[in-house]
């Protein structure tokens, strides 16, 4: 076993990235059911979704209309646009195993493949295997990934990209045309796994097109080549045209018979404006930032990232490169301007370094003009986080290093072949983000949640209900609230979405203490109040405990229990 290990660099990339995922989200991997890699948001609101598809399966309910969290209208689920392998996979594994776990495996099982597959993507662009393991490592735990993975775990699995290129790359080296059915049906899963992705994907395969439409080969054979480009493109299409009804019936699901009601309820998320697309654009600089999340980087330097973050956040707008990746790139692309793999890769991370700009203007002096964004909201305005882009100038870059390694191998012999560890020290270094450790363990559960579970049936209503302006917060205190649902196992008014009912009344039931609402508390009938109170005094509103219709009970972690009437 051990010389087989020894024998297939794949398998060593491969355990090798998976040991030191567990390093980076230590100790994750000895509490898989009561921690998280990363913080209360995105993540703990997926779970909450896994947790209730677990209860729902156990209790053969459906996993498409959730009644437990809008209580007691419902949730209004058909606004939410479900993923057919998010589906497929997840909802039976968090049956399984409980939505925690199921999360945890999910989020570390994308450092291992999206490894192997950067290894072999390599070594189908001809690195040698030192080279295509640095390049599996860099694409493997570049600062990008690791902030995906404490909160987009969908989009964590970035294995997507190289897979759809091994295909393409094998079918241009001689293969078969099953190799480009291949192709499209990666780019399928992909968009059965995350629209972000797919949007992507769409870019990196024609992309692969494009440039080989320019080859010289192409160029030096038009009436061979370009027949053959165009319908290999068109193949690819087809195939990942397949995956679409699929995708399309999951994401507009009726919840009352109508799939017109499904696409009502959508469609307010369908139209992001410009507004939007730029602030969550990529600016050039944020290639070149150093990771604010490195202990090495200077706190004047974190400073300034977070000055300039545009009203985005770090999930999106880590895209520093490395500077070790960044020079081995260089010695790359001058070393083999002249092969098809160089520019290849250097035109798939100029497209995404292009459509990940912000959409209205850019300038090199007094020179300005519009970028790609600015064309494609109107035509896809559905998305909105173009600097996810950025994601490709990695791919290329990551890609390109690995080529430039393998070019400083074949000059390097005896002991100055020691050297080439160096790279590997020197992006470690560049990529590292402990101490502190970034796992968040939510067990045990706050003492409030523990008491609830021992209370009768009731409908439960945590505060802050809508009180604040920052839309970003409540929506993170939303997430907690439907987090720690599977623990107390009470309906909770919380957690509709903006098309349910419960939403909508919302603003009428803030603040708890006011004139009325504990009479509209009754009235919808709900039996438990929480009030966070570091929350709501954060908000500046008071936290009176002498409410009329409210009996105060006692005060658990920071929380105020009631009950109504």
């Amino acid at each position: 076993m051990r010389d087989r290990i020894l024998r297939s660099p794949a398998l060593i990339v491969t355990i090798g990235a998976a040991l030191y995922s567990w390093v980076l989200t230590y100790p994750l991997i000895f509490h898989l059911g009561g921690a998280i890699y990363g913080y209360p948001g995105d993540s703990t609101g997926t779970i909450a979704v896994f947790s209730w598809w677990s209860y729902a399966i156990r209790h053969h309910q459906s996993i498409f209309v959730n009644t437990a969290w809008g209580a007691p209208y419902g949730a209004a689920w058909e606004a939410v646009p479900f993923t057919v392998l998010t589906v497929a996979l997840m909802a039976p594994l968090s049956a399984l195993l409980g939505g925690a776990i199921a999360y945890n495996l999910l989020t570390l099982s994308a450092f291992p493949l999206t490894a192997l597959v950067t290894y072999l993507v390599a070594r189908r662009l001809a690195a040698r295997p030192l080279g295509a393991g640095f390049a599996a490592f860099a694409f493997t735990f570049i600062p990008y990934h690791l902030e995906k993975a404490q909160g987009h775990v969908d989009q964590t699995h970035m294995e997507i990209y190289g897979g759809i290129l091994i295909f393409l790359l094998r079918w241009r080296q001689g293969g078969s045309r099953w190799n480009l059915v291949g192709a499209g049906v990666v780019a399928g899963l992909a968009l059965w796994n995350d629209y972000y992705m797919a949007y992507i994907a769409a870019f990196l395969v024609a992309t692969f097109f494009a440039v080989c439409l320019f080859d010289r080969r192409t160029l030096s054979e038009p009436a061979r080549w370009i027949p053959r480009q165009l319908a290999g493109g068109l193949l690819v299409g087809l195939v990942t045209v397949l995956f679409v009804p699929a995708a399309v019936l999951l994401a507009q699901r009726p919840s009352d018979g109508s799939v017109s009601a499904s696409i009502k309820a959508q469609s307010a998320g369908f139209h992001q404006g410009l507004d939007q697309v730029l602030i969550f654009s990529a600016r050039r600089d944020e290639y070149f930032l150093p990771y604010y999340a490195n202990p090495l980087t200077p706190r004047s330097v974190v400073a300034y990232e977070r000055q300039r973050l545009h009203f985005s956040n770090f999930v999106e707008q880590t895209l520093f490169l490395g500077y070790t990746v960044m020079v081995l790139a260089a010695l790359a692309f001058v070393t083999g301007v002249r092969r098809f793999e160089t520019w290849l890769l250097l035109a798939i991370g100029t497209v995404g370094f292009l459509v990940a700009e912000p959409p209205l203007v850019h300038s090199f002096g007094p020179l300005r003009w519009p970028s790609p964004s600015l064309v494609l909201n109107p035509l896809v305005p559905i998305f909105r986080v173009y600097a996810r882009f950025g994601v490709l100038v990695m791919l290329g870059a990551t890609l390109l290093a690995g080529l430039g390694l393998s070019r400083l191998q074949d000059q390097l012999r005896g002991r100055a072949a020691l050297l080439l560890a160096v790279p590997f020290l020197l992006t470690a270094v560049e990529f590292n983000n402990i101490p502190p450790v970034h796992v968040y363990t939510f067990d045990p559960a706050p003492a409030e949640y523990q008491w609830l579970s021992k209370q009768p049936p009731g409908i439960l209503v945590e505060y802050p209900l809508k009180a604040g302006s920052d839309a970003i917060t409540q929506e993170i205190e939303t997430r907690q609230y439907t987090f720690f649902q599977h623990v107390h196992g009470h309906p909770i008014f919380n957690g509709g979405t903006a098309a349910s009912r419960a939403d909508q009344i919302s603003p009428d039931l803030e603040p708890y203490y006011g004139t009325g609402v504990a009479d509209k508390l009754r009235q919808v009938g709900i039996r438990y109040v929480f009030v966070h109170r570091a929350d709501y005094i954060e908000d500046k509103l008071r936290v009176p405990q002498d409410v009329s219709g409210l009996t105060y009970l006692a005060t658990m972690d920071g929380v105020d229990v009631y009950t109504v009437g």
